[in-house]
């Protein structure tokens, strides 16, 4: 992926990633909206933040010129760390059943491995 392609329609061609991950926000959220009351608003929210945390550093990096990638790169991949033991305690909170869990586990390692690609890559630039 490169920062010069450039779509027909005139907007930049983003790095498969952001999609990724937008579609794992996507599926995320309403999760998050039907927490119970006492948790929606204690750790639905650090996880809404966290996960939409992530997403803006994913397209900072996507955004970024090569030399100001790296850093929101890591930033990306702490925040979703942060979303995965997240995701984790809403496990063993009941508030996400075992088949959603592991769903959005399998989504956060492939983007977590995306992102560590990512990162390696930047390292020859």
């Amino acid at each position: 992926w490169k920062m010069d392609k450039v779509q027909q329609t005139g907007t930049f061609q983003l790095p498969p990633i952001v999609e990724h991950y937008y579609e794992f926000c996507v599926w995320l959220l309403p999760k998050v909206s039907k927490f119970a009351k006492d948790q929606k608003y204690i750790l639905g929210v650090r996880l809404q933040n966290n996960a939409l945390d992530a997403l803006e550093y994913i397209l900072d990096a996507a955004l970024s010129n090569k030399s100001q990638k790296r850093p929101h790169i890591e930033k990306s991949i702490l925040k979703l760390e942060h979303v995965r033991f997240a995701l984790r305690l809403s496990l063993q909170q009941k508030m996400i059943n075992a088949k959603s869990y592991a769903y959005g586990s399998e989504q956060i390692l492939k983007v977590s491995k995306m992102l560590g690609a990512w990162k390696k890559a930047t390292k020859s630039w």
